[in-house]
Protein backbone atom coordinates (compact mmCIF):
# COMPACT_ATOMS: atom_id res chain seq x y z
CA UNK A 1 0.00 0.00 0.00
CA UNK A 2 2.92 2.39 0.73
CA UNK A 3 4.63 1.48 -2.44
CA UNK A 4 1.55 2.28 -4.50
CA UNK A 5 0.65 5.69 -2.58
CA UNK A 6 4.71 6.72 -3.63
CA UNK A 7 4.38 5.68 -7.39
CA UNK A 8 0.67 7.39 -7.67
CA UNK A 9 2.45 10.81 -5.44
CA UNK A 10 5.46 10.75 -7.91
CA UNK A 11 3.04 10.01 -10.93
CA UNK A 12 0.66 12.99 -9.93
CA UNK A 13 3.57 14.89 -9.59
CA UNK A 14 5.11 13.96 -12.53
CA UNK A 15 1.55 14.64 -14.30
CA UNK A 16 1.53 18.32 -12.74
CA UNK A 17 5.22 19.08 -14.01
CA UNK A 18 3.89 18.04 -17.29
CA UNK A 19 1.13 19.76 -17.85
CA UNK A 20 3.01 23.48 -16.35
CA UNK A 21 5.45 22.55 -18.86
CA UNK A 22 3.09 22.28 -21.74
CA UNK A 23 0.97 25.79 -20.34
CA UNK A 24 4.24 27.73 -20.51
CA UNK A 25 5.00 26.69 -23.35
CA UNK A 26 1.40 27.53 -25.09
CA UNK A 27 1.89 31.10 -23.23
CA UNK A 28 5.64 31.24 -24.39
CA UNK A 29 4.26 30.70 -28.20
CA UNK A 30 1.05 32.65 -27.89
CA UNK A 31 2.05 35.44 -25.70
CA UNK A 32 4.86 36.86 -28.10
CA UNK A 33 5.23 37.76 -31.68
CA UNK A 34 6.65 34.95 -34.23
CA UNK A 35 9.31 36.11 -36.78
CA UNK A 36 9.03 34.44 -39.99
CA UNK A 37 11.96 34.83 -42.24
CA UNK A 38 11.91 34.68 -45.86
CA UNK A 39 15.01 34.14 -47.55
CA UNK A 40 14.05 35.83 -50.60
CA UNK A 41 12.86 39.57 -52.04
CA UNK A 42 9.31 40.42 -51.69
CA UNK A 43 6.79 40.15 -54.20
CA UNK A 44 7.70 36.71 -55.47
CA UNK A 45 6.34 33.69 -55.40
CA UNK A 46 7.80 32.64 -51.88
CA UNK A 47 7.05 35.84 -50.41
CA UNK A 48 3.15 35.69 -51.75
CA UNK A 49 2.88 32.11 -49.85
CA UNK A 50 4.87 33.53 -46.83
CA UNK A 51 2.48 36.09 -45.94
CA UNK A 52 -0.66 34.26 -46.66
CA UNK A 53 0.64 31.88 -44.01
CA UNK A 54 1.41 34.26 -41.80
CA UNK A 55 -2.13 36.30 -42.28
CA UNK A 56 -3.08 32.87 -41.84
CA UNK A 57 -1.80 31.94 -38.65
CA UNK A 58 -2.36 35.47 -36.95
CA UNK A 59 -5.96 34.76 -38.23
CA UNK A 60 -6.16 31.31 -36.18
CA UNK A 61 -4.05 32.12 -32.89
CA UNK A 62 -4.51 36.16 -32.82
CA UNK A 63 -0.66 36.32 -32.35
CA UNK A 64 1.25 38.90 -34.49
CA UNK A 65 3.27 37.35 -37.17
CA UNK A 66 6.19 39.74 -38.43
CA UNK A 67 7.73 39.23 -41.90
CA UNK A 68 10.87 39.85 -42.55
CA UNK A 69 12.08 39.44 -45.95
CA UNK A 70 16.47 38.39 -46.04
CA UNK A 71 17.87 37.81 -49.83
CA UNK A 72 20.69 37.29 -50.64
CA UNK A 73 23.76 34.31 -50.88
CA UNK A 74 20.82 32.07 -52.25
CA UNK A 75 18.56 32.03 -49.33
CA UNK A 76 22.05 31.71 -46.84
CA UNK A 77 21.66 34.84 -45.06
CA UNK A 78 18.09 34.05 -44.09
CA UNK A 79 18.95 30.90 -42.64
CA UNK A 80 22.09 32.05 -41.04
CA UNK A 81 19.72 34.53 -39.04
CA UNK A 82 18.02 31.95 -38.03
CA UNK A 83 20.74 29.38 -36.40
CA UNK A 84 21.86 32.61 -33.97
CA UNK A 85 18.47 33.20 -33.07
CA UNK A 86 17.30 31.88 -29.38
CA UNK A 87 16.22 27.95 -29.89
CA UNK A 88 12.80 29.25 -28.57
CA UNK A 89 10.39 28.85 -31.58
CA UNK A 90 10.06 32.42 -32.34
CA UNK A 91 11.98 32.30 -35.43
CA UNK A 92 10.48 30.30 -37.81
CA UNK A 93 12.36 29.84 -41.18
CA UNK A 94 10.87 29.76 -44.30
CA UNK A 95 13.21 27.17 -45.99
CA UNK A 96 13.38 25.90 -49.69
CA UNK A 97 15.09 23.69 -52.03
CA UNK A 98 17.78 26.56 -52.65
CA UNK A 99 19.18 27.42 -49.10
CA UNK A 100 18.73 23.51 -47.24
CA UNK A 101 19.48 21.31 -49.93
CA UNK A 102 21.79 22.93 -52.64
CA UNK A 103 23.84 26.37 -51.46
CA UNK A 104 25.35 24.75 -48.89
CA UNK A 105 27.46 22.47 -51.26
CA UNK A 106 27.83 25.28 -53.85
CA UNK A 107 28.53 28.54 -51.32
CA UNK A 108 31.91 27.65 -49.20
CA UNK A 109 31.61 30.11 -47.04
CA UNK A 110 27.99 29.10 -45.25
CA UNK A 111 28.67 28.55 -42.10
CA UNK A 112 25.30 26.42 -41.35
CA UNK A 113 24.14 22.68 -41.54
CA UNK A 114 20.59 21.81 -43.14
CA UNK A 115 20.37 18.94 -40.93
CA UNK A 116 21.96 19.91 -37.55
CA UNK A 117 21.17 23.28 -37.54
CA UNK A 118 17.31 22.69 -37.72
CA UNK A 119 14.56 22.00 -36.54
CA UNK A 120 11.72 20.80 -39.58
CA UNK A 121 7.94 21.73 -38.47
CA UNK A 122 6.53 20.64 -41.37
CA UNK A 123 6.72 20.97 -45.26
CA UNK A 124 4.40 22.93 -46.77
CA UNK A 125 4.20 22.65 -50.98
CA UNK A 126 5.74 21.86 -54.14
CA UNK A 127 6.04 22.70 -57.14
CA UNK A 128 7.70 21.17 -60.81
CA UNK A 129 9.45 23.63 -62.66
CA UNK A 130 8.44 23.06 -66.48
CA UNK A 131 10.60 22.52 -69.05
CA UNK A 132 10.91 25.75 -72.20
CA UNK A 133 12.28 26.20 -75.15
CA UNK A 134 12.63 28.79 -78.13
CA UNK A 135 10.13 28.59 -80.67
CA UNK A 136 13.18 28.06 -83.31
CA UNK A 137 14.58 25.31 -81.68
CA UNK A 138 13.56 22.19 -83.82
CA UNK A 139 12.33 19.71 -81.26
CA UNK A 140 8.58 19.04 -79.98
CA UNK A 141 9.44 16.85 -77.40
CA UNK A 142 12.52 16.29 -75.04
CA UNK A 143 13.56 13.02 -76.55
CA UNK A 144 14.03 14.78 -79.89
CA UNK A 145 15.43 17.80 -77.58
CA UNK A 146 18.16 14.90 -76.93
CA UNK A 147 18.89 13.73 -80.35
CA UNK A 148 19.36 17.41 -80.98
CA UNK A 149 21.63 18.18 -78.09
CA UNK A 150 23.98 15.10 -79.16
CA UNK A 151 24.07 15.68 -82.73
CA UNK A 152 25.34 19.47 -82.16
CA UNK A 153 27.43 19.05 -79.15
CA UNK A 154 27.73 22.57 -77.16
CA UNK A 155 25.48 24.42 -78.91
CA UNK A 156 22.45 24.70 -76.78
CA UNK A 157 22.46 26.97 -74.34
CA UNK A 158 20.00 26.98 -71.10
CA UNK A 159 19.37 29.79 -69.02
CA UNK A 160 18.40 30.06 -64.89
CA UNK A 161 17.88 32.89 -62.71
CA UNK A 162 21.61 32.48 -61.15
CA UNK A 163 24.55 29.75 -60.60
CA UNK A 164 23.59 27.17 -57.60
CA UNK A 165 19.62 27.55 -57.94
CA UNK A 166 17.35 24.42 -58.00
CA UNK A 167 16.49 25.92 -61.96
CA UNK A 168 20.48 25.58 -62.45
CA UNK A 169 20.53 22.33 -61.06
CA UNK A 170 17.71 21.28 -62.69
CA UNK A 171 19.71 21.64 -65.99
CA UNK A 172 22.62 20.25 -64.57
CA UNK A 173 20.89 16.88 -63.78
CA UNK A 174 19.42 16.96 -67.13
CA UNK A 175 22.52 16.97 -68.92
CA UNK A 176 23.81 14.47 -66.69
CA UNK A 177 21.05 12.14 -67.04
CA UNK A 178 21.29 12.29 -71.00
CA UNK A 179 24.87 12.69 -71.32
CA UNK A 180 24.53 15.80 -73.36
CA UNK A 181 26.77 18.79 -73.79
CA UNK A 182 25.19 22.11 -73.14
CA UNK A 183 26.33 25.50 -72.08
CA UNK A 184 24.76 26.99 -68.62
CA UNK A 185 23.82 30.99 -68.79
CA UNK A 186 23.33 32.52 -65.50
CA UNK A 187 21.40 35.45 -65.34
CA UNK A 188 19.92 37.47 -62.46
CA UNK A 189 16.65 36.18 -62.02
CA UNK A 190 14.12 34.18 -64.04
CA UNK A 191 11.83 37.39 -65.73
CA UNK A 192 15.62 38.07 -67.40
CA UNK A 193 16.40 34.90 -68.71
CA UNK A 194 12.84 34.00 -70.08
CA UNK A 195 13.29 37.29 -72.11
CA UNK A 196 16.52 36.30 -73.38
CA UNK A 197 14.99 32.75 -74.35
CA UNK A 198 12.30 34.60 -76.24
CA UNK A 199 14.61 36.67 -77.95
CA UNK A 200 16.73 33.44 -78.96
CA UNK A 201 19.58 34.25 -76.67
CA UNK A 202 19.23 31.24 -74.96
CA UNK A 203 17.55 27.79 -76.02
CA UNK A 204 15.91 26.27 -73.18
CA UNK A 205 15.09 26.73 -69.74
CA UNK A 206 14.15 24.85 -66.42
CA UNK A 207 11.63 27.43 -64.72
CA UNK A 208 8.71 27.80 -62.60
CA UNK A 209 5.29 28.03 -64.29
CA UNK A 210 4.32 31.08 -62.88
CA UNK A 211 6.45 33.34 -65.13
CA UNK A 212 6.16 31.30 -67.79
CA UNK A 213 2.72 30.26 -68.15
CA UNK A 214 2.08 33.91 -70.19
CA UNK A 215 4.21 33.31 -72.85
CA UNK A 216 3.69 29.97 -73.31
CA UNK A 217 0.08 30.71 -73.65
CA UNK A 218 1.20 32.94 -75.86
CA UNK A 219 2.68 31.08 -78.24
CA UNK A 220 6.14 33.15 -77.66
CA UNK A 221 7.87 29.94 -76.49
CA UNK A 222 7.33 26.21 -76.49
CA UNK A 223 6.34 24.00 -73.73
CA UNK A 224 8.26 20.35 -73.76
CA UNK A 225 7.61 19.00 -69.90
CA UNK A 226 7.18 19.29 -66.12
CA UNK A 227 10.30 18.19 -64.30
CA UNK A 228 8.01 16.46 -61.34
CA UNK A 229 8.06 12.47 -61.33
CA UNK A 230 4.72 13.13 -61.47
CA UNK A 231 2.26 14.85 -63.68
CA UNK A 232 1.46 18.38 -62.19
CA UNK A 233 -2.61 18.94 -61.90
CA UNK A 234 -2.06 22.09 -63.41
CA UNK A 235 -0.71 20.77 -66.25
CA UNK A 236 -2.10 17.33 -66.60
CA UNK A 237 -1.58 17.14 -70.31
CA UNK A 238 2.02 17.86 -70.23
CA UNK A 239 4.19 14.76 -69.54
CA UNK A 240 6.91 14.64 -67.59
CA UNK A 241 10.52 14.45 -68.37
CA UNK A 242 10.88 10.98 -66.77
CA UNK A 243 8.28 9.50 -69.06
CA UNK A 244 9.48 11.60 -72.14
CA UNK A 245 13.07 9.79 -72.74
CA UNK A 246 14.94 10.22 -68.87
CA UNK A 247 13.18 7.35 -66.64
CA UNK A 248 13.94 8.79 -63.01
CA UNK A 249 14.64 11.89 -63.63
CA UNK A 250 12.67 13.93 -61.44
CA UNK A 251 13.19 17.93 -60.16
CA UNK A 252 9.92 18.88 -57.35
CA UNK A 253 11.07 22.50 -55.73
CA UNK A 254 9.96 22.35 -52.22
CA UNK A 255 8.63 24.64 -49.45
CA UNK A 256 8.72 24.19 -45.73
CA UNK A 257 8.73 25.55 -42.06
CA UNK A 258 11.42 25.23 -39.89
CA UNK A 259 13.15 26.38 -36.62
CA UNK A 260 16.34 26.19 -34.92
CA UNK A 261 17.49 22.96 -33.30
CA UNK A 262 17.06 23.23 -28.98
CA UNK A 263 13.48 24.31 -29.84
CA UNK A 264 10.93 22.07 -27.25
CA UNK A 265 9.40 19.36 -28.65
CA UNK A 266 5.62 20.91 -27.17
CA UNK A 267 6.90 24.24 -29.22
CA UNK A 268 7.62 22.44 -32.43
CA UNK A 269 4.34 20.41 -32.48
CA UNK A 270 2.34 23.24 -31.76
CA UNK A 271 3.63 25.26 -34.44
CA UNK A 272 3.09 21.94 -36.66
CA UNK A 273 -0.29 21.73 -35.59
CA UNK A 274 -1.22 25.45 -36.42
CA UNK A 275 0.86 25.57 -39.63
CA UNK A 276 -1.22 22.26 -40.60
CA UNK A 277 -4.51 23.99 -39.70
CA UNK A 278 -4.01 27.28 -41.88
CA UNK A 279 -2.75 25.17 -44.82
CA UNK A 280 -6.12 23.44 -44.46
CA UNK A 281 -8.52 26.66 -44.80
CA UNK A 282 -9.61 26.80 -48.46
CA UNK A 283 -8.73 29.92 -49.30
CA UNK A 284 -5.30 29.62 -48.46
CA UNK A 285 -5.43 26.37 -50.46
CA UNK A 286 -6.91 28.12 -53.41
CA UNK A 287 -3.59 30.72 -53.39
CA UNK A 288 -1.20 28.41 -53.65
CA UNK A 289 -2.86 26.18 -55.97
CA UNK A 290 -3.43 29.31 -58.02
CA UNK A 291 0.30 29.90 -58.28
CA UNK A 292 0.70 26.38 -59.85
CA UNK A 293 1.93 25.33 -56.06
CA UNK A 294 0.66 21.32 -54.72
CA UNK A 295 0.19 22.30 -50.35
CA UNK A 296 1.10 19.55 -48.69
CA UNK A 297 2.06 19.07 -45.07
CA UNK A 298 3.71 16.43 -43.09
CA UNK A 299 4.90 14.97 -39.53
CA UNK A 300 8.18 16.38 -38.33
CA UNK A 301 9.95 13.39 -38.68
CA UNK A 302 8.95 13.19 -42.19
CA UNK A 303 9.96 16.37 -42.89
CA UNK A 304 13.39 15.54 -41.84
CA UNK A 305 13.89 12.96 -43.92
CA UNK A 306 12.83 14.09 -47.02
CA UNK A 307 15.10 17.03 -46.40
CA UNK A 308 17.84 14.61 -45.80
CA UNK A 309 17.56 12.69 -48.66
CA UNK A 310 17.18 15.96 -50.77
CA UNK A 311 20.40 17.12 -49.47
CA UNK A 312 21.94 13.82 -50.05
CA UNK A 313 20.39 13.96 -54.06
CA UNK A 314 21.35 17.51 -54.69
CA UNK A 315 24.88 17.46 -53.26
CA UNK A 316 25.96 14.71 -55.31
CA UNK A 317 24.56 16.85 -58.66
CA UNK A 318 26.69 19.82 -57.33
CA UNK A 319 29.89 17.38 -57.32
CA UNK A 320 28.82 15.49 -60.10
CA UNK A 321 28.54 18.48 -62.42
CA UNK A 322 31.62 20.63 -60.71
CA UNK A 323 29.15 23.69 -59.87
CA UNK A 324 30.42 26.47 -57.99
CA UNK A 325 29.14 29.98 -56.80
CA UNK A 326 30.25 33.01 -59.11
Amino acid sequence: MKITARVMAFTSIALALTHASFVAAQSDYSNKPLRMLIPYAVGGAVDIMGRTIAKGLTDLTGQNVIVENKGGAGGALAAMDVVRSPADGQTLFFGATGPLAIVPFVQKSVNFDPIKDFRPVTLIATTPYVLVINNNVPATSVSELIVLAKAKPGTLNFASAGTGGPDHLAGELFKLSAMLQMQHVPYKGSGPALADLVAGQVQLQFVSPLPAMPLIKSGRIRLLAVTSSQRSSALPDTPTIAESGLPGYDVTPWYGFLVKVGTPDLIVQRLHDDLVTVMSIPEVKATFTKAGLDPQTGSPSEFASFIASEVKKWGKVVRDANVQAD
